[in-house]
């Protein structure tokens, strides 16, 4: 077997990049642009190498099908869902946040006092109306990962080991903002945060990997990733009020949003043999 070089030109190109964005002066206290910055290196890392090797950048797939585009949006709001209704009904995590009422109000305008109006409100402005600006940070990520890595890797291994290795690689990737504390609640212990995160994004890396293969599309990942880092850190984190264990629990660093997300990608990773038609690839 030939050795992957344009796996391998991609991840040295990306890892430059993301460096050079995470630690230049200039950009330290950039704030969004910095992290509009990072989020596009492994895109422009992936169109740079499509073009070195003559890549078809058709490949990253551009099709669109709204079918696909659904499943995107609803597999985030579901795992999101059922993971702060636990946090709300063990009482580890209190609901409603008042302040996030009150600022919901604010941003939208809303004059109604209701506040299941005001929440669901919210909801569809988060993540639906908010979804086309979100998508756009998260594309770069998107044409990297699963419009280049995974559709690579999986011409060279199977279907679990595609989507675990490009897990592994998109965790690694978030080290440097993660230890420099630039995302994540800091009152947990260092070592927690990382265990909880790289089981999300590994989970995440399952089902986006599934998704991509499937649709032969990089907008239902795109769609999924922006619906989830809506509905979980903006919408549910938000509206939860959080209490002296609250860390441990919620959020992309705490332990009930990594299980209900890993638990629904066992369902995707046992089944793909049959979803995806490999149990007859040669």
């Amino acid at each position: 077997m030939k050795p992957p070089i344009k796996i391998i030109h991609f991840l040295i190109l990306a890892t430059a990049l993301t460096l050079v964005a995470n630690f230049i002066p200039a950009l330290s206290s950039a704030g969004n642009i910095k992290s509009l910055v990072i989020m596009w290196t492994p895109g422009l890392a992936a169109l740079v190498v499509s073009l070195i090797h003559k890549r078809s950048l058709r490949e990253i797939g551009w099709g669109f099908s709204l079918k696909w585009i659904a499943l995107g949006w609803i597999i985030p709001v579901t795992y999101g869902s059922i993971s702060y209704f636990i946090i709300w009904l063990t009482g580890v995590g209190e609901f409603p946040n008042p302040t996030f009422l009150e600022r919901a109000q604010f941003t939208m305008g809303f004059e109604s006092e209701n506040s299941g109006l005001v929440i669901l409100a919210a909801f569809f402005y988060i993540t639906l109306v908010n979804l086309l600006p979100s998508m756009f940070l998260g594309l770069g990520e998107e044409i990297g990962w699963r419009g280049f890595l995974v559709p690579e890797l999986f011409k060279r291994v199977d279907f679990k080991m595609t989507a675990i290795i490009s897990g592994l690689i998109w965790a690694i990737w978030h080290l440097p903002g993660i230890i420099q504390g630039e995302y994540g609640e800091s009152s947990t212990p260092l070592g927690y945060r990382l265990v909880c995160f790289f089981l999300l994004v590994i989970s995440g890396a399952i089902i986006l990997a599934w998704l991509r293969i499937k649709s032969g599309s990089i907008w239902p990942v795109a769609v999924f990733h922006a619906t989830h880092n809506g509905v979980i850190q903006t919408f549910f984190d938000r509206l939860t009020k959080y209490e002296e264990l609250t860390p441990y629990f919620a959020g992309e660093f705490g332990i009930v949003v990594p299980l209900i997300s890993m638990a629904i990608a066992l369902i995707f990773l046992k089944n793909s043999g049959t979803s995806l038609g490999l149990n007859d690839r040669k």
